[in-house]
Formats: C-alpha cells, sequence, structure tokens
C-alpha cells in the first residue's frame, strides 16, 4: 500500500514540475524597434559608377565562351603549338560526344583571345607557339 502511496505522491511532484518549467517564449520579453532605411550618400553612388564603368572596361572576362574558357585552361603556364591545343582539348570534348575543333575554328579562337589580351604567340621555325598572358593567367586561376 505504501508503494502505491509513494507512487502517486512522485507522480503529483513530476506533474508539478512540468506545470513550473517554463518555455523560452515566457523568459524573453520583444520590444517594437524603429529600422529607418539609410540613405547612399552622392559621394558613394559616383564612386559606384566610377567602379563599375572601369570594371566594364578593363575586364572583359564575362564576354569569353565556353570554348575560350576550355582553350585557356588548357595552357596551365606552358607554351603550346596549334596542334598540342588541338590535341589536348579535343581528347576532352569527344568522349562527351561533342565534335572536335577544327583548325580554322582554332584559329579564329586563338586570334579572338588574342585580341582579348588573353594569349600571345611567338614564332618558331613556320609555327605559331601560344602562350598566356598575365592576364590569361589571372584568368585561369
Amino acid at each position: 500500500m505504501e508503494n502505491k502511496d509513494d507512487e502517486s505522491v512522485k507522480k503529483e511532484e513530476e506533474k508539478e514540475k512540468q506545470k513550473k518549467k517554463l518555455v523560452a517564449k515566457d523568459l524573453v520579453t520583444l520590444k517594437h524597434v524603429e529600422v529607418k532605411k539609410q540613405e547612399i550618400s552622392p559621394e558613394t553612388r559616383d564612386l559606384a559608377q566610377t567602379l563599375k564603368e572601369s570594371y566594364i572596361e578593363h575586364d572583359q572576362f564575362e564576354r569569353l565562351t565556353n570554348d575560350e574558357i576550355t582553350i585557356l585552361e588548357t595552357f596551365m603556364g606552358k607554351r603550346l603549338f596549334l596542334e598540342r591545343i588541338a590535341i589536348i582539348v579535343n581528347q576532352s570534348r569527344i568522349p562527351l560526344g561533342i565534335p572536335g575543333f577544327k583548325k580554322a575554328e582554332f584559329e579564329k579562337i586563338l586570334d579572338d583571345l588574342i585580341s582579348k589580351g588573353y594569349i600571345e604567340f611567338d614564332v618558331v621555325g613556320d609555327k605559331n607557339v601560344y602562350f598566356l598572358t598575365e592576364r590569361g593567367k589571372y584568368r585561369v586561376q
């Protein structure tokens, strides 16, 4: 009998403890805070516009096609002949079912990259050797 009384007393104590437990929302009182929208100063707006314009003039990274980026990434600090560039690039395209580049396509893409300042070439014998400029190295990294 005493066991039953002890158990009922324990159950009542547990119920009281549960009632006394407070949740976090009972402990915290929230206050309304006024938020004011910040205004951009004319100096900051002018600076942002100037930086945007100089960035557009300085960098044409966004204008590179996927093919141009692929060709740039084949260099990895090396000096390469056109044939070697073709082999490296086409090795990554053909297994994916993408047709390989023809010589004329490579020359056009390389000319575009030269005009954008990413690569340069030297004539060795009767062939051109292509290499990255500082801008091209920066773009590949």
